[in-house]
This record gives structure tokens, C-alpha cells and sequence, in this order.
């Protein structure tokens, strides 16, 4: 029986630590995706952050953001937060992040080099994503997790984004 305990501990260890898209809490933090196609990429020394006060139900959020600032309007981030985190797995991604109390939703945009949002993009209505948690390690203070959502532009010129094949490895 003690036997069983320690491989049944030992199965959720591993299970917690890699799965099948290849992430693991080992690693070089990142955020990758594909914005209509195009290749999106943030590594460490850009700013990627994630927040959670380690309470299930509480607020849960992941973002992304270059740290050396283009003077034009070139500059991404993606921001997506889950309003009841409870735990390691799928979560729809289908409001707005401006309601409250939070909800499941996603943000992606634009700025320009002074930090001025020049197009911001959200979930909601027609418009949903999902992420999935894989695992979060409060002692290193890592979670890795994919995403994937489309929104509709909320500033700047009308239109839509789709973000597709997300994937995110982030220490705070």
C-alpha cells in the first residue's frame, strides 16, 4: 500500500512538471505566439509577469511586453487574466478584462515608444480564446501554460486579431 502512495505521489510530481506540448518548469522564461500568422516572441529580459495570490477563486494574470521600447508603434504585449483560478487546466476566454469582478478574458495591443496604447484588441461576444494552466510552481515562482484567442479592436482602427499556437514560461 505504501508502495502505491509513493508512486501515485511520484506520477502527480511528474505529471506537474511536463506534459505533452513539451513545456516544462525547467527553462529560460518566454512568451510565443502567432499573431495572424506572424511570429510573436518575448524571452527573458523582456518583461513577462504573472500574478496570483496563491488562493484558489482568487484572480490569476499573464502578460508580456518588450523591454526595449521601438519609437514608432510597433510595440506588443498580451495580457490574459483568469477570474477564479482554481488550479491547473482549461479556462474559456470570452470577456472583457475592464469589468468587474474579473472575468476570464484576453488583451492583445499595441503602443508606441512613451507607453500609449495605440490599438488594443479584446475578448468578448464573438470573440473567445482559451489558456490552459499546465502547472505553477509557487517555490520557483513558475507557471507555463499555451493560449489561443481572437478579439476585436476596442481603440485604435477597427478590425481583429487572432492569436494562435501561444505558449508562455514565466518566473516572477
Amino acid at each position: 500500500m505504501r508502495a502505491l502512495r509513493v508512486v501515485a505521489i511520484a506520477s502527480i510530481v511528474c505529471l506537474a512538471c511536463s506534459d505533452p506540448t513539451g513545456l516544462t518548469l525547467e527553462g529560460p522564461p518566454f512568451m510565443r505566439a502567432r499573431i495572424d500568422g506572424r511570429p510573436f516572441s518575448l524571452q527573458e529580459g523582456d518583461v513577462l509577469s504573472w500574478g496570483w495570490s496563491g488562493t484558489l477563486g482568487a484572480f490569476l494574470s499573464v502578460h508580456g511586453l518588450p523591454a526595449t521600447l521601438a519609437p514608432d508603434s510597433s510595440n506588443e504585449f498580451i495580457y490574459i487574466q483568469v477570474g477564479a483560478y482554481n488550479g491547473p487546466g482549461t479556462y474559456t476566454l470570452d470577456g472583457s478584462r475592464n469589468v468587474t469582478p474579473a472575468v476570464n478574458a484576453a488583451n492583445y495591443g499595441l503602443f508606441d515608444g512613451n507607453v500609449t496604447t495605440t490599438h488594443s484588441f479584446e475578448t468578448g461576444g464573438q470573440y473567445t480564446g482559451s489558456i490552459r494552466i499546465i502547472a505553477v510552481d509557487t517555490t520557483s515562482g513558475t507557471i507555463i501554460g499555451t493560449f489561443a484567442f481572437s478579439a476585436a479592436a476596442t481603440f485604435g482602427p477597427a478590425g481583429e486579431v487572432h492569436i494562435t499556437e501561444g505558449s508562455f514560461r514565466i518566473r516572477h
